[in-house]
């Protein structure tokens, strides 16, 4: 019996064996509207079709992957050295990325016993990728910690995580590959929803929503864009699938540098589809009126990309959110640059709320992910007092955390390159609705200005306008327009943002156009 037994286990793990290993080849010639994607790894990609769900996310998002790869159960950097299969899939060629996935422990082996053998097989199989794919970007997946089978010897999973963390940064670097961070968006997941299960059964290979995730945070790592709505759930809970989509998101964008990821785009937030921004907030009800933190939230709700509002300071450097010179509401009339917040500060808006500081903006703003803060500075009239705004307004951002999360606007040009200068990592777009004030892409380039709005008069007068801002890397945006013809003509010129006061018509737009 025991002899039997040992029989059909040896022939179950015979053909899981054969059911583990996973092989594709990319088109023989190479379609230059497809990204060409390479993977070499083992059953921390094929499990629950890690590689799939990556091309029907990236399909979603109007990205084409050709994919090529190999994975096969169990296997390390030195044993897919040998193997022809792998070689197959490396030799194919003119891959645009590829991810090396290596066997769960070595990397946390290299850190903890300075097991060498690993960071020599890493370098070898880049050389190999890139004697065939000279443009390609390489970049090593950091996975996972875990506590099955005594977290492959490391006794839990935290002291396994530490190593393989401490191990992929240190390869990473000294083999000059990216890091693509798919166990730091687990711990994420870990640390805020334990009861959304990333791994099976075993305590160590990834379930579903572990494939999935995965998967977003590789998407993201390739083109540093963000989802729009229309990304498939894979058979997720729609709400996990959201969520675990948002963890990838601020695993990622805005922090590339931590993983060594160099694109030779910098972070578009907008991305190459055409996005949606509330134009002061979401305000179509009478109760979320204009730059309000119920035009915020209702904003988050209704789905948009992002909540524009202004900013204003007081005489005494407190920062408002008002359009205006002066609040509607304030039956006295009191110009805000010339009072002092304490002044002001028992007003309320049409619906009864307090006037709202940008601190409050802030703090409202964090739970309402992933929604873009798009904050527009307005001209003081004073340069001091520009640069002043754009000074406090970033030490509260940065405190907080959110640069990530924000877009910053302005009509003054001197004060975008103000910004610029002092927060070279932020997202700046010029504001602009006059012929004389029009600024040529190749200035805008020149001067590392993200991204601009322009009004529609100004795309008709240039029609080649944003053909060339989308060569310099700069993001098209139109200003706040609610007419829907008009609409619809510049989503087929290809722009990338929409500001407008009716966005709930404006998604409907894009969505039915899209079809």
């Amino acid at each position: 019996m025991k002899r039997t037994l040992t029989v059909l286990l040896f022939i179950l793990l015979s053909i899981f064996s054969l059911r583990a290993d996973k092989f594709r080849l990319p088109a023989e010639k190479k379609n230059p509207d497809a990204v060409r994607v390479l993977l070499i790894g083992n059953s921390f990609t094929y499990y629950h079709d890690a590689d799939d769900m990556l091309v029907e996310i990236a399909s979603s998002q109007g990205v084409n992957i050709d994919l090529g790869e190999f994975l096969k159960g169990g296997q390390t950097f030195g044993q897919h050295l040998k193997l022809a299969n792998s070689r197959k899939a490396i030799n194919a060629g003119d891959y645009d990325f590829a991810f090396l996935q290596d066997q769960s422990v070595t990397p946390a082996k290299y850190a903890r016993d300075k097991y060498q053998q690993a960071l020599d097989d890493l370098i070898a199989l880049k050389r190999l990728v890139v004697m065939r794919s000279p443009d390609c970007k390489v970049i090593l997946e950091r996975t996972w910690g875990y506590d099955g089978k005594e977290a492959g010897g490391f006794g839990t999973r935290e002291i396994l995580d530490k190593y393989l963390e401490k191990g992929t940064k240190d390869m990473a670097k000294k083999a000059k590959t990216w890091r693509s961070p798919i166990g730091i968006a687990f711990n994420t997941v870990v640390a805020e929803r334990p009861e959304i299960a990333l791994l099976g059964d075993d305590d160590k290979h990834q379930s579903a929503a572990g494939s999935y995730l995965k998967a977003c945070v590789n998407y993201l790592v390739i083109t540093g864009e963000d989802f729009d709505d229309y990304v498939p759930n894979c058979g997720l809970d729609p709400e996990h699938a959201e969520y675990l989509r948002d963890v990838a998101e601020r695993t990622v964008l805005g922090y590339e540098g931590k993983y060594r990821i160099k694109r030779e785009k910098k972070f578009n937030p907008f991305g190459s589809k055409t996005r949606v921004v509330a134009h002061r907030g979401y305000h179509l009800d009478p109760s979320c009126p204009e730059n309000s933190i119920a035009a915020l939230k209702a904003s988050a709700k209704a789905g948009v990309f992002g909540s524009e509002f202004d900013i204003r300071l007081t005489r005494d450097n407190k920062i408002v959110v008002c359009h205006d010179k002066s609040y509607k509401t304030d039956t006295l009339g009191r110009v805000i640059s010339d009072t002092d917040y304490e002044l002001l500060s028992d007003l309320r808006l049409s619906n009864g709320e307090l006037v709202p500081t940008f601190e409050s903006f802030l703090d409202s703003a964090k739970a309402l992910r992933p929604l873009k803060l798009v904050c527009e500075l307005k001209d003081l009239g004073d340069k001091d007092k520009n640069e002043k705004l754009f000074d406090e307004a970033y030490k509260l951002v940065t405190s907080k955390k959110m640069g990530n999360r924000m877009i910053w606007q302005t009509f003054n040009y001197p004060l975008c390159l103000y910004i610029r200068s002092k927060a070279p990592e932020a997202f700046v777009v010029y504001l602009c609705t006059k012929e004389d004030k029009i600024k040529t892409a190749a200035g805008l380039a020149q001067d590392k200005i993200s991204g601009v709005n322009y009004k529609y008069t100004l795309y008709k007068k240039h029609p080649s306008l944003i053909e060339e801002l989308h060569d310099n890397n700069i993001s098209a945006g139109l200003c706040a327009e609610d007419d829907s013809e008009i609409i619809s003509d510049m989503v087929d010129e290809g722009i990338n943002i929409v500001g407008t006061n009716n966005p709930n018509a404006v998604l409907k737009l894009i969505k039915d156009q899209r079809r």
